[in-house]
């Protein structure tokens, strides 16, 4: 065996073996993991077809509403947490959805959704609970929720003024993928509750949505993350308040 051979065997172990490191370390996106079976998936294409085949057509291609299915539902829902996919569905797929069917109902077409383009089944249902529905996340195959650097992200945290005619988002949740849209008033109710966490933002770009106006305030942030060891901040896209710090009202 020559030596270039061996060379280049080398390079190929060092490689793959790289490669099969970074793949054991990300970690894979719940979505993917099996969030709901294939009985529930069943029950939602039954519901689909009897309440929204019309609109969507049989393969959910679209035909007067927009299409559920490939590229077009991802571009659509990318990045987004599953409960607001059901809250779009509950509330308006079609205008007299509701009282046709329980939003349990509604969730199993929302996974027959899932189903259709290819998100896996496992071995539990999906439930109505917006707290584990708001945590997962939309995303495509092979991605990850891992926030990287220039993320559109969301947050829920304490506005402050900082040094230097700054501001700061004190006390804030966990940065989510998000999409640049302001939150709904049912998302900005719910962030009412959300218990603070240990992390700090700086503020950029905040001159626009008057930070004066909601210092003190509890209040909802997305916008574009940077964050290495000596620097945290969101370039901020939007920002709304969602209730009160503290013993301020």
């Amino acid at each position: 065996m020559n030596r270039p051979y061996l060379l280049i065997v080398a390079i190929a172990a060092v490689f793959f073996g790289h490669l099969e490191r970074a793949s054991a370390q990300t970690p894979v996106a719940q979505i993917w993991s099996g969030i709901f079976t294939d009985e529930q998936a069943e029950r939602g294409k039954a519901n689909f077809t009897q309440s929204c085949v019309r609109c969507h057509g049989a393969d959910l291609a679209g035909l007067t509403a927009p299409s559920l299915n490939g590229n077009r539902f991802i571009g659509a829902w990318e990045n987004e947490n599953l409960y607001k996919l059901f809250v779009k569905v509950r509330d308006t797929m079609p205008p007299n959805f509701g009282t046709i069917l329980p939003d349990d109902a509604k969730l199993d077409v929302v996974t027959y959704i899932l189903k259709t383009n290819g998100f896996p089944p496992g071995t539990e249902e999906l439930k109505v609970d917006p707290e584990t529905l708001e945590g997962i996340q939309i995303v495509r195959k092979g991605a990850s929720q891992v926030v990287a650097n220039f993320s559109v992200v969301r947050v829920i945290g304490c506005l402050a003024p900082g040094p230097n005619s700054t501001w700061t988002l004190n006390d804030t949740t966990d940065p989510v993928l998000s999409r640049d849209q302001p939150s709904t008033p049912e998302e900005l109710q719910r962030a009412q509750g959300a218990p603070g966490g240990k992390q700090t933002f700086r503020l950029v770009n905040v001159a626009g949505f008057d930070p004066q106006k909601n210092s003190g305030h509890k209040v909802d942030v997305k916008g574009l993350i940077y964050k290495d060891e000596k620097d945290a901040r969101i370039n901020v896209t939007s920002l709304q308040i969602a209730g009160s710090c503290g013993n301020r009202q």
